[in-house]
């Protein structure tokens, strides 16, 4: 089975596997901190009632009903600048956990719920994302391997 979390060289080569499907971009350079990522994943996915916390998008990856597509890739540029300016690191380890358990909590919804998500999370390649994954032991595999 692949990964949850995917690393890719361009943007070229993530719409050559995704092109058809709902891509939300989140540049790091714009999510310097965990306010600002909150903002931009509550705008590029439309989240209803967001709190603004780390439940809150929790809650959220794990419900996307609103949102039509039935695959949703979270890709993020400029990595070495995301939640850079966050002093605390098992923040962002938070973060990037959240992310990957609700891309395999997708993998295991009932077939019957009404609607079937998939969440692929993609990071644009950098030394200190690998870093931070190496770190907290997320999984991961090169776009142009699968």
């Amino acid at each position: 089975m692949k990964p949850n979390t995917l690393i890719c060289q361009s943007e070229r080569e993530l719409e050559k596997h995704f092109a058809n499907d709902f891509i939300a971009h989140i540049d790091g350079k714009k999510a310097t901190t965990l306010r600002q990522f909150y903002e931009i994943m509550a705008e590029l996915l439309e989240i209803p009632d967001f709190g603004f916390n780390l439940d809150e998008l929790n809650d959220a990856l794990n419900d996307l009903q609103w949102i039509e597509d039935e695959r949703i890739v979270l890709y993020f540029t400029n990595t070495n600048d995301f939640v850079s300016k966050e002093r605390d690191p098992a923040k962002v380890s938070n973060v990037l956990n959240i992310l990957d358990a609700s891309a395999e909590d997708w993998k295991w919804t009932d077939d019957e719920l009404k609607y079937k998500k998939e969440i692929v999370v993609v990071f644009e390649d950098g030394p200190r994302i690998r870093q931070l994954l190496d770190t907290i032991n997320i999984d991961y595999a090169s776009l142009e391997e699968i």
